[in-house]
């Protein structure tokens, strides 16, 4: 006699069945993870200067086939076509509207208030950004999200080849940068051509004690005779030796740099020393009268070179939000002060949003309490008055300070008015 309490096979098989498709259906269709609400988005980022704030360009596009936008800049967005989903996971039809900024500069990172600290196993360093996008797409005002299977690539200039990046996306809700991955690297497609144009020769530098002056030929070397009072300044002072020579020759090398050859004779005997050297001016009228004829002469050369030397970085689109492609790097070493802030009549300062940038690299250095920096380098530090003021101190000023000195007084320039644009302010810090 059948056991009622146990189903017949015809049952199990359908029982199976029924499972399976519903199981390959949630499968197929799998909802997007929810975006972060405006409110978490404004706990994480935080323009200090909102009337400066990197504005958003505006765009709309039709899903349903392949579009490439091109920013001012010449960024370049590619997206395929079924590229959006909605919050079921299904492909968005109707019109999307796109937001999109693009960030390449300290200044720009820290308008826009993003956090650039990342978590190194235990040791808090500050990201040196190869270039960074936020991107963010609505459509009917509904938020839609990336289709993994159609992903969004993102072409945008960088100032550095160095595969030493990698790709972050950053948790709103953290603040956290959650590494992705590599980024790609390409070259523009007149990369090729400028292998055949001319070399720009470096540019003239400020003598220093090893500096010599020697006769110069001007009919050999008509490059140099454009300039006057022109000195040579040893590539390495340890490798030469100059002396007290007879005789010189000047044979011209590669990217601007000269062989000096030192001929020392006595009777019979003859004596030769090689020394390669830059060109170099005294500091002042010589110098600044040598670097406007050398930027006169090679300027279209050197305005081609600017456009057309082009690195691509691309950066592939997980989730919207900020992308950004970058290498942790430590904090400054080498000068450390704790301040305390006053204008230049004495009176003290209280700031906030306090920030540090190098001239040699793409990052910006926060601090709370005690600055640390590096006195080799060119340094720019600014912060916020609690009047709404921008407060900075430039290069000449970090000459002053004395390097671990504990409560000291550092005196602030005051930008009395806010600039009314980016292109102001920089011009004012930079």
């Amino acid at each position: 006699m059948p056991n009622k309490s146990m189903p017949n096979k015809t049952t199990i098989i359908a029982f199976a069945l029924i499972s399976t498709i519903l199981f390959s259906s949630c499968e197929g269709k799998k909802k997007p993870e929810p975006q972060i609400s405006e409110a978490s988005r404004t706990a994480i980022i935080k323009p200090p200067i909102p009337k400066l704030d990197i504005a958003y360009q505006n765009f709309t596009v039709e899903p349903d086939s392949a579009t490439v936008l091109t920013t001012p800049r010449g960024t370049k967005i590619r997206i395929p076509s079924n590229a959006f989903l909605d919050k079921d996971g299904n492909i968005v039809k109707d019109k999307v509207d796109i937001t999109f900024r693009e960030f390449y500069s300290p200044l720009d990172f820290y308008l826009a208030g993003i956090p650039m600290t990342y978590d190194e196993n235990g040791i808090e360093k500050v990201f040196e950004s190869g270039g960074m996008v936020e991107i963010n797409a609505t459509s009917n005002k509904n938020e839609v999200f990336v289709n993994p299977k159609n992903k969004i690539k993102v072409d945008m200039l960088s100032w550095t080849k160095s595969e030493e990046f990698n790709a972050y996306d950053l948790d709103k809700i953290s603040g956290k940068w959650i590494e992705k991955g590599k980024d790609s690297i390409s070259l523009s497609e007149k990369e090729e051509e400028l292998k055949s144009t001319p070399t720009i020769p470096p540019m003239p530098r400020v003598s220093t004690s090893n500096s010599f002056k020697i006769e110069v030929d001007k009919e050999l070397h008509p490059e140099i005779a454009i300039y006057e009072n022109v000195l040579f300044e040893p590539v390495d002072p340890l490798k030469c030796s100059v002396g007290d020579a007879q005789d010189y020759k000047i044979n011209p090398l590669k990217n601007g740099i000269y062989e000096v050859i030192s001929i020392l004779k006595i009777g019979n005997y003859k004596e030769e020393h090689k020394c390669e050297c830059y060109l170099a001016f005294e500091k002042g009228k010589d110098y600044n009268k040598a670097l406007k004829i050398y930027q006169k002469k090679y300027a279209s050369l050197i305005k081609n070179r600017e456009v057309e030397s082009k690195i691509i970085r691309t950066l592939e689109i997980n989730n919207f939000g900020f992308v950004n492609c970058d290498r942790p790097i430590n904090y400054p070493q080498g000068g450390e002060f704790n301040p305390i802030f006053v204008d230049e009549k004495g009176n003290s300062l209280h700031l906030t949003g306090i920030v540090l940038v190098e001239s040699n690299n793409n990052a910006l250095f926060r601090y709370t309490s005690t600055v640390k920096y590096n006195p080799s380098n060119k340094n720019v530090l600014w912060g916020i008055t609690n009047k709404s003021k921008i407060a900075y101190i430039k290069d000449d000023d970090f000459s002053t300070i004395i390097n671990k000195s504990s409560g000291q007084k550092i005196k602030m320039h005051l930008i009395e008015k806010t600039p009314e644009t980016y292109e102001d302010l920089k011009k004012i810090l930079f």
